[in-house]
């Protein structure tokens, strides 16, 4: 749905370069440019990489597992919305925000889930 978004969003420049500038090599150019950016970010959306996050209530943490690493948190804060959550992760060394919305989750059953589990063990 991202890649759809940024092809249609990719597009309507493409649409409107075309129709309000006037040179046609500047406009060839600048269709050559929105073109080449939106193949650059469909790649970048195509070849993200797995991000997981393991909330255990016990010790009240989360583990975020990327690129096979894994980083835990014991103080975070969960800013939800109706749309989606925004996950901001503290650490001493820095600090990561996370916006999770049901397109980065397996199922609506799951994001629903992870929801709650921030919510209800929110540590700030």
């Amino acid at each position: 749905m991202q890649c759809g978004a940024t092809l249609g969003f990719h597009g309507l420049i493409a649409v409107a370069v075309a129709f309000h500038v006037e040179p046609l090599a500047m406009m060839l150019g600048g269709l050559v440019l929105t073109g080449l950016l939106a193949l650059h970010q469909v790649r970048r959306l195509s070849n993200a990489e797995t991000v997981s996050l393991k909330i255990d209530p016990h010790a009240v943490s989360i583990e975020l597992w990327q690129g096979g690493q894994p980083h835990f948190y014991c103080k975070y804060k969960v800013y939800a919305t109706r749309w989606f959550a925004i996950l901001k992760l503290i650490d001493k060394q820095k600090t990561r925000t996370l916006i999770l919305n049901p397109e980065r989750c397996n199922s609506i059953q799951s994001y629903r889930r992870l929801r709650y589990a921030l919510q209800s063990t929110d540590r700030t």
